[in-house]
Order: C-alpha cells, then sequence, then structure tokens
C-alpha cells in the first residue's frame, strides 16, 4: 500500500522553499508598489493558501507506478489516523504545551513590570471585539490552514529531510523543532519548540502525517476558544489562577519530559 509519506519524500525541498519565497516576495512587493496593506492575517491567509493549492499541484503530478493515487493514500492514512495514535496521549502534548506557553508568557510579563525585558504581547488575545468577518479569516487561517502547511513543511519535509542527510534522526527532530519555534512570536517560541519535539515523535511513531496535524489542529482550535471566551483579563488580574496555572504547568511537564524521554525515537521509517 501506498503511504502518504511516498509523496512526501518526493517533494523537493528546494522548488518548496523556493516557490515560498516567491510567494511571500510577490505579496511583500505587490502591497508596496500598488501602495495597499495585506495585514499579517491576510497575508498568512494568502501564503498559507497558494502553498496549499501548490501541495496539491505537486502531489497530483508524482507518478509512483501505482494504482493509487496521493488521494487514496491521503484516505488510508485519515482512515488509519487513531488506529496509529492515541488520542488521550495527543490531548495531553496540547494541554501539557498551553499551560507550558502560559507560564513562559506570565515569567516574560514579570520580567517585562520589571524592567528587564520589553514584551506587551497578549497570551490568547481577545476576539470579543472583532468582527464575524475577521474571526472567520482567523480560524481558516490559523486553525485549519496553519496545521496542515505547517506540519507538511517541518515533519513532512524538513524532519524527513534532515534525517537522511545528517543520518542523525535527534539532530532532524531538534533542527526541525527549532526552526518551527523561530517561526513563531517572541514568547511562543520555547512552547513551540517542545510542541515541534512531541508532534515529530507523534509522526515518527505514528508514520501518518495526518496525526501531527490533528494535534496541531487541536492545539489551535483550543488556543482560538479561549481567545473568543474573552478569559485572559481574568486569568491576568486572579493570582489564585495564575498560580494554579504555573502549578499545572510544571506537574504537566515533568511527565512529558518523562515520556519524551522515554518514547525517544532511534529510527525513522
Amino acid at each position: 500500500m501506498i503511504r502518504f509519506n511516498d509523496y512526501l519524500d518526493r517533494l523537493s525541498i528546494i522548488k518548496v522553499l523556493s516557490f515560498f519565497l516567491l510567494v511571500m516576495l510577490v505579496l511583500t512587493l505587490g502591497s508596496m508598489v500598488f501602495n495597499f496593506y495585506l495585514g499579517s492575517l491576510f497575508f498568512k491567509f494568502i501564503l498559507y493558501s497558494v502553498m496549499l493549492l501548490f501541495f496539491i499541484y505537486k502531489f497530483h503530478q508524482i507518478d509512483l507506478k501505482e494504482d493509487d493515487s496521493f488521494l487514496v493514500s491521503l484516505r488510508n492514512e485519515y482512515n488509519s489516523i487513531f488506529d496509529v495514535s492515541n488520542i488521550q496521549s495527543i490531548s495531553f502534548i496540547v494541554i501539557a504545551n498551553i499551560l507550558f506557553v502560559s507560564t513562559v508568557y506570565f515569567i516574560l510579563r514579570y520580567l517585562a513590570r520589571l524592567s528587564l525585558i520589553s514584551f506587551d504581547s497578549p497570551l490568547f488575545g481577545d476576539f470579543s471585539s472583532l468582527s464575524a468577518e475577521i474571526l472567520l479569516l482567523y480560524f481558516v487561517t490559523v486553525v485549519i490552514l496553519s496545521p496542515i502547511i505547517e506540519e507538511i513543511l517541518f515533519r513532512g519535509i524538513f524532519l524527513r529531510r534532515f534525517n537522511k542527510e545528517l543520518d542523525n534522526l535527534t539532530l532532524a527532530i531538534l533542527i526541525s523543532s527549532v526552526l518551527f519555534g523561530l517561526c513563531h512570536g517572541f514568547g511562543g517560541i520555547l512552547g513551540a519548540i517542545l510542541f515541534g519535539i512531541c508532534v515529530s515523535i507523534l509522526y515518527i511513531k505514528s508514520r501518518n502525517i495526518l496525526v501531527p496535524i490533528f494535534a496541531h489542529f487541536l492545539n489551535n482550535v483550543i488556543s482560538f476558544i479561549i481567545a473568543l471566551s474573552g478569559i485572559e483579563h481574568f486569568i491576568q488580574g486572579n493570582l489564585i489562577v495564575i498560580a494554579l496555572i504555573v502549578i499545572l504547568a510544571i506537574v504537566s511537564n515533568f511527565v512529558l519530559f518523562k515520556a519524551i524521554l522515554k518514547e525517544w525515537p532511534t529510527k525513522m521509517e
């Protein structure tokens, strides 16, 4: 049976990155030449939408000399997603990551109050005042497109290619996760790196790209719901809640770190 990984292995990392950078350049120059402002959210929506179409086109072009198409291989991955992964483990990773990011955020906010650093980013944000159109655009971009594109890039392409080129799975996991983290905001870099390591292990163990995509989707949709609820102001103004989050983060991530060390893969198929 053809696996979706077979299609990922046939993608040229140079062509993917070149096209990705080309789209970014066109969007940037286009906004400058025609004097209009896309905004970071709409910019990301166009970029990820174009990349999704690009991936679909490239997958259709790949001929593996088999009767199955990439859509068939994708359907096979979908049908087996919960046979090769554990929903409880995925949920724990997502919750532990959100608690970890929240704790890092509280530390950075405290350091900013002491004037030791400059940091003024929101934890989840407050979407209560946003229009329905912006909320829909955010949901499509961050909750749906972002997990698909980023997991194909960082796990499906970078992780697999680094493993082949370096012949060192540990380095491949760490490098791809650090690159993933650097693509996120200052306050979320550490959390993104940890999350990248966790979903890399999930991907290697399951051999199914839909597993990290689902974990990424779950993480983003929970963050979206929290932001939509407007609970951030309540959290930031309640020291008891902050203390509880920090304690839960310490406990859950202690368990998570032990699981990472125990489950650390030695080879990738």
